[in-house]
């Protein structure tokens, strides 16, 4: 499933920035936490949100929201 990592405000939750995406079966629950790698970083995130988004033609993605510790 096509699942899109993004940073989570930490006041408000809204989705930020978009970090990465990937392609991933994992069942990714709020709590979770990753290391993220871009060109010019490495941190953790936290998962705070998990949004599933399942269009007219059946396709499943899913946008992860979470704090960057």
């Amino acid at each position: 499933m096509k699942t899109s990592f993004f940073e989570a405000d930490e006041f408000t939750g809204s989705k930020g920035q978009h970090y990465a995406t990937i392609e991933s079966d994992y069942r990714w629950e709020k709590g979770d936490e990753v290391w993220l790698e871009t060109s010019e970083d490495r941190f953790k995130l936290r998962i705070t949100w998990v949004v599933v988004n399942v269009a007219e033609d059946g396709t499943v993605t899913r946008e992860l929201l979470g704090l960057r510790l």
